[in-house]
């Protein structure tokens, strides 16, 4: 028998349609239930279509549920993955405005800095509610987080529901892919399908850090360094771009910034697209311009855009326009269904957790709340042993670690002096009398979204 999985944010146009093929194609999981939950019901209703043609297609023994309130369906879960959002395009745009207009500029603004800091007052009483209903009626469920900032989300379900079995994770370090990845730009294969297990056994990775600021600061192949490869192949991705960074006629400076990142400090930022938000050097501040590189705000435009075509994909399928086994053939596992296989099938794979550190960077407190390689069953997340975090790094993640320590503490207190010492924990901040402009004016923009107590 498989395992009971509640989506909590089953709409979401990213997580959904994964987690439905994932729940379907996965031999130790179809024989199980999922449970689509969304507010929203129209939304709603097309993904219980789309699960409804997938489990009719594959014919797994798949059951089905759907619910508009996640409360009524929490009994026996074995698993609740969280991947809600409120409003969350349209908020993240009122953030990054607002941000910009007081010189800090997001091209991101989802997990850290004023985004990120908002985000967390948003999203941590919506999780904190969930939570306490978890802990009521299955308390001995895994709780698997996915909304962002994932590390302030984790670090929220460490610090005040410590005797729920809970996890943070990211799309970003999906493994295999991730590290196959790594062994790619490394020059060691061509292409991801000629690497195996016995390669993978041949080559050591070091990769960590904090959610979206993960840094690739060792890797040799049969004991040779390949790092300075990885570096070199930065080069050729300078004209990549990312719906989530990208702006409309213009070429995405990601590649160039994570090239002047690497061969700086000597590690590679693996998540780029966000890292380079949480740092200062590229906010166009620069006084001598040679080779001054600098973001730009996160574009709404080019979201909303993303998800319309997403939606009209899902649609699609829905309705029958796109074939049901088109869908199942070209969707890509999500990472939460496949850690959840891992866990429920014994596998013990090698996944990349958001988790207390525990001593495996043994020079971070045992509390600090990184994303490092572990591995995973169902009594616990068993961080692997990592060794030293390298300066600057290690300094750049207990700064981010305070930022988000202090959002959540703000979001539970709804106290707003803590509110302003997270908002200056951010490097993205230069000025006391911006930072305080740029509270007032977030917390009036989104009143309607945040707790009462705030005012």
């Amino acid at each position: 028998m498989g395992p009971r999985v509640v989506l909590i944010g089953a709409g979401s146009a990213f997580f959904g349609r994964q987690t439905i093929c994932s729940m379907v194609t996965k031999e130790a999981l179809n024989s199980g239930t999922l449970v689509l939950v969304d507010v929203d019901e129209k939304i709603l209703k097309t993904m219980e279509q789309v699960a409804q043609k997938a489990i009719a297609t594959s014919g797994a023994p798949l059951k089905l549920e759907v619910a508009t309130d996640y409360r009524t369906v929490l009994k026996g879960t074995d698993f609740v993955i969280l991947a809600f959002a409120v409003e969350g395009v349209k908020l993240r745009g009122i953030d990054s405005d607002v941000s910009t207009r007081h010189g800090m500029v997001m091209c991101s603004g989802d997990t850290i800095g004023p985004g990120g800091t908002m985000r967390t007052l948003r999203e941590v009483p919506r999780q904190h509610a969930m939570m306490q209903e978890i802990e009521q009626q299955c308390p001995d469920a895994w709780v698997i987080n996915w909304v962002n900032p994932s590390c302030a989300m984790g670090i929220a379900m460490m610090r005040h529901f410590p005797n729920i079995r809970s996890l943070a994770i990211c799309d970003g370090p999906h493994n295999p892919r991730f590290e196959d990845d790594m062994i790619v730009k490394a020059g060691i294969v061509e292409s991801a399908e000629a690497i195996d297990d016995a390669l993978r056994a041949h080559v050591k990775i070091r990769c960590g850090g904090i959610n979206h600021f993960t840094w690739l600061v060792e890797m040799t192949h049969q004991n040779v360094d390949v790092l300075p490869r990885v570096i070199e192949a930065l080069k050729s991705d300078m004209s990549e771009e990312h719906h989530a960074a990208a702006e409309d006629g213009k070429r995405n400076n990601a590649a160039a910034i994570a090239y002047q990142l690497a061969s700086s400090v000597g590690y590679v930022p693996t998540c780029v697209w966000h890292t380079m938000e949480y740092l200062p050097f590229f906010q166009g501040r620069d006084v001598d311009s040679a080779d001054a590189l600098a973001i730009s705000q996160w574009s709404e435009k080019v979201r909303w855009d993303w998800m319309e075509e997403c939606w009209n994909d899902m649609e699609k399928i829905a309705s029958g326009e796109r074939e049901t086994t088109d869908f199942l053939e070209n969707t890509e596992a999500d990472h939460a269904s496949n850690i959840i296989e891992s866990m429920w099938a014994g596998s013990c794979k090698r996944f990349y957790i958001n988790t207390p550190n525990r001593g495996a960077v043994t020079n971070m407190c045992d509390d600090a709340f990184l994303e490092i390689p572990c591995v995973l069953d169902m009594n616990g997340v068993y961080p692997l042993h990592f060794g030293e975090m390298p300066r600057p790094i290690s300094g750049w993640c207990q700064h981010l670690l305070d930022e988000h320590e202090l959002a959540v503490e703000a979001a539970i207190t709804c106290d707003r002096t803590i509110l302003r010492r997270a908002f200056l924990a951010s490097m993205l901040a230069q000025s006391i009398p911006d930072v305080d402009r740029c509270v007032d004016e977030l917390l009036a923009a989104e009143r309607d979204y945040l707790p009462a107590a705030w005012f």
